[in-house]
């Protein structure tokens, strides 16, 4: 990507969040805390046992109320050697041309959350990563919904990996609930900064155009780099 490019996309993310005083998408959301309960088998990516996570459900378009939108789901794992790995996904198709388009969800039940684009894990076949929320969940898209189910129902995701063909993987198991103001320590999730060795996101000029966004966004919110 030339150096042109990236200030088109900094300075264009940068101007929307300043003028909205918020992300330029998904600016209004819950902010959660919890575990993250890993597979054995995957114990290696996230680390053995409870691992902290914190995270954030949005609404991408902000619509008022119950009203259908993209939600997003976006947290924060420690990995396995303590460091921070960021998740950031929307509501996407589940099959194999539907998880490139996000897609508006009804309900906070029928969301199905995806990465859009595949990763790839050490020398792995390119996997699509994908939440699945437990089925106690609102069954509206209301913020205000899933404020008041919270306090009494702590609510749960199955991460998985799938590829292009064959079944979903599951990973991982996160638990969360309202986050006190203690805990939740930042306001943006960057998976293009925060991920392991050995892990990447493809195409990688895709990514890039993402890194850009990000930083952009942050920009004109006023957060340090």
């Amino acid at each position: 990507m030339t150096d042109l490019a990236a200030s088109v996309v900094r300075t264009t993310f940068a101007a929307g969040a300043n003028l909205r005083h918020a992300r330029v998408f998904h600016p209004n959301g819950l902010n959660l805390a919890g575990r993250l309960h890993a597979e054995p088998e995957f114990e290696h990516l996230f680390g053995a046992g409870e691992r902290a996570v914190i995270a954030r459900l949005s609404k991408g378009a902000g619509t008022p109320g119950g009203l259908p939108d993209v939600l997003g789901f976006a947290f924060r794992v420690l990995d396995r050697h303590d460091q921070p790995w960021d998740f950031a996904l929307a509501t996407t198709g589940r099959g194999a041309l539907g998880r490139f388009l996000i897609t508006p969800a009804r309900g906070w039940v029928r969301a199905g959350y995806g990465s859009l684009m595949p990763y790839r894990v050490g020398k792995t076949m390119p996997v699509w990563f994908f939440a699945e929320p437990d089925t106690g969940q609102p069954t509206s898209a209301s913020l205000a919904a899933m404020t008041e189910h919270l306090p009494e129902h702590p609510i749960s995701f199955e991460l998985q990996a799938r590829g292009l063909t064959g079944p979903p993987i599951r990973l991982a198991t996160l638990t969360l609930r309202l986050a006190e103001p203690a805990e939740h320590r930042t306001d943006f999730f960057d998976p293009m900064l925060n991920h392991p060795d050995g892990v990447e996101l493809l195409p990688r000029i895709v990514g890039k155009v993402r890194e850009f966004a990000y930083a952009g966004s942050r920009n004109g919110r006023g957060e340090a780099e």
